[in-house]
This record gives structure tokens, sequence and C-alpha cells, in this order.
């Protein structure tokens, strides 16, 4: 290996590792913490889905559409909120 590459390499290589950490909630995490919210709600639902083709995904935050199925077999759409940052769910 030429010298020149591996300098490219380890500078590279340096500035990569100096870069802070961000963290972000994923969709996968943003999708379990919307369900458990909306099960958690009183009275509590028969079954929670949500519907993928819905999302909507920013830097800040998750926007998820649930599919609800109530007690009394009523069916309904909820809209859930998820801070990226601090990994609150809202359903509203």
């Amino acid at each position: 290996m030429k010298k020149s590459s591996l300098i490219v390499l380890l500078v590279a290589g340096a500035a990569f590792a100096a870069a802070p950490a961000i963290a972000k909630t994923s969709l996968t995490k943003g999708k379990q913490l919307c369900e458990a919210a909306a099960k958690a709600q009183s009275p509590a639902p028969k079954s929670v889905r949500t519907d993928n083709d819905a999302t909507k995904v920013s830097d800040a935050t998750l926007t998820y559409t649930l599919n609800i199925k109530n007690a009394d077999d009523s069916a309904g759409k909820v809209t859930c909120k998820v801070d990226r940052d601090t990994d609150v769910a809202t359903i509203g």
C-alpha cells in the first residue's frame, strides 16, 4: 500500500471516529412505542395495528397511523407521533 493511501485512510478513520454519535429513534422502535401507548389507553383496545404505508418520517418526529379495534368491535384510526430525541409517543 502506498504511503499516501495509508495517510488518507487514517485521516478518514479519525474523522469518522471523532463524529458524535446521534441516536435517533428507529422506525421499528417508534412503531413499538406507539402500539404500546395505544394499548395503554383506557379502555384498552382489542387490537392495534400500524398502517405502514401511512408512516411519515422527519428528523424530529415519526408519525404513524394506527388502526384500532375497540372492545365493542367498532374500528377507528388514530395518529401517533414519536419525538425521535426523547422517545416519547403521543396519541392524537
